[in-house]
């Protein structure tokens, strides 16, 4: 224990206030994201941001290229979720169990594809398990933004991956981060789930 809490206190003092302020906007993204709120996507930018510069210097580099995605899904989140109203909310809908498979498949796939070049040609930390966070974090922005319930339901395992992951790199305060992220993406996907329609 006595060493989990020196850890932490060096994951500190190199990343300091960065991964603070990485962490707190990321939980009011996942939060706001959950109530189908479109200021999720402004945290969820900031957040980003700083986990560019963080999984760039821990040679993460296919979580460096899913924050580039967000930045961009940050920005076209917004604009979308913009046309929605009170009196003409945006709706929560259903995938059709076939065209999730096969999203499911493709991803599964191209997440093979990728770790194994990655392997290959860089010196990429834990590529086979980057590249699936990574891959199926794609898949599930995509559906946020898209507002298929879903979506919760690949968050669920990336989320808890992703805990692991962070966990054994010692960077123990996104690893909780992530850890709280599968928690709220149980509750989005119950709420989301009884707004179908």
């Amino acid at each position: 224990m006595e060493s989990l809490i020196d850890s932490i206190f060096q994951e500190g003092q190199a990343y300091g206030s960065l991964e603070i302020i990485a962490v707190i906007t990321a939980i009011i993204y996942v939060i706001l994201a959950a109530k189908a709120n479109r200021w999720c996507f402004l945290y969820g930018l900031i957040s980003s941001l700083i986990y560019i510069y963080l999984a760039t210097s821990l040679k993460f580099y296919f979580d460096t290229a899913i924050n580039m995605y967000y930045v961009f899904m940050s920005f076209y989140g917004w604009l979308s979720w913009s046309k929605a109203t009170k009196k003409d909310p945006l709706a929560i809908i259903s995938m059709p169990k076939k065209q999730l498979s096969l999203l499911i498949t493709s991803a599964g796939l191209l997440t093979i594809s990728l770790a194994y070049f990655a392997d290959k040609i860089s010196d990429a930390s834990l590529p086979y398990i980057d590249a699936f966070t990574t891959v199926f974090a794609i898949l599930a922005t995509w559906m946020i933004v898209k507002r298929h319930a879903e979506s919760w339901l690949i968050w669920i395992v990336v989320d808890s991956i992703a805990a692991a992951m962070y966990f054994y790199k010692g960077l123990f305060l996104t690893s909780l981060l992530f850890i709280f992220y599968t928690v709220i993406s149980i509750l989005g996907y119950q709420k989301w789930k009884r707004q179908v329609v």
